[in-house]
């Protein structure tokens, strides 16, 4: 255990040593990041202003959508805002860096894993911790509705981000049956987006739309936590919507080790 500590330490800071490399990196980032929030802002203060937004609110929304960035970096990382997993496995079958991967004295996952995390730490002291403060004191954004709500936010939070990462290792080994591999990262961000409530809250949603989302397990990823922190789930729907993650966890985790076993025979590194 101790030498995974170690090593998983090593693998993040060489990470952090490749951003610093490109400090223009967190200029870009920040900026762009400034740009989208007051577009955003500007975009739902417009559709509030025309009263048919139901017992949503403003702060609500605009919790929803800077606090809810910050559950997707920190428990997606790279995965969901960056480089996607498919990109990553897709790139290193090309290059034939797979085979080295494979190799090491450590699991090509936890590499994968250490990766996700790298990203998650770097995007939230360069990204989503600066929009967090500007939104803050220049929007107003709303606390957790209670101690408690919190706590089980976190959970919620952290069952989601596995579930993110389990999606995400799986749509990334379609890369060993498919030439190209790009584009399997808009498909992700598409059905999370869509199903997920990661553009638009699902209390917008048509009614059709919103039965669909809810026997989907992308919503587990950040509307659920959200709802959590903005007490819009309480009580009883709590422990019931964790169960759901749950098992969404146990199905998707048997999903993908059955594909990845599959995976190791299919596997032919393209470049090296």
């Amino acid at each position: 255990m101790k030498h995974y500590i170690k090593l998983y330490a090593v693998l993040i800071a060489k990470d952090f040593r490749r951003f610093a490399t490109y400090r223009t990196n967190i200029f870009a980032g920040i900026t762009s990041a400034l740009f989208m929030l007051a577009a955003r802002y500007a975009l739902w203060v417009t559709l509030f202003a025309t009263g048919n937004a139901g017992d949503v609110t403003l702060a609500e929304t605009m919790t929803f959508f800077v606090v809810g960035d910050v559950v997707m970096i920190l428990t997606g990382g790279a995965g969901f805002t960056g480089t996607s997993l498919s990109e990553v496995i897709g790139a290193d079958n090309m290059s034939g860096d797979i085979a080295l991967k494979l190799s090491r004295p450590c699991s090509y996952h936890f590499q994968l894993v250490a990766g996700k995390h790298a990203g998650a730490i770097i995007q939230t002291l360069s990204h989503s911790l600066p929009i967090f403060i500007v939104a803050v004191i220049f929007i107003g954004i709303l606390p957790p509705s209670g101690a408690e709500a919190f706590v089980w936010f976190v959970v919620a939070a952290i069952l989601g981000g596995v579930i993110l990462t389990l999606i995400d290792l799986i749509l990334a080994y379609s890369v060993f049956w498919l030439t190209d591999f790009w584009y399997i990262a808009w498909y992700k961000r598409a059905l999370f987006m869509l199903f997920g409530g990661t553009f638009l809250p699902l209390w917008f949603y048509p009614d059709s739309l919103r039965a669909a989302a809810d026997v989907l397990p992308f919503r587990f990823a950040m509307f659920v936590p959200m709802e959590v922190y903005l007490g819009r789930l309480y009580g009883r729907e709590i422990f019931v919507a964790l169960g759901s993650a749950i098992f969404w966890i146990v199905v998707l985790f048997a999903v993908e080790r059955l594909i990845w076993r599959r995976v190791q025979f299919k596997l032919v590194v393209q470049g090296g």
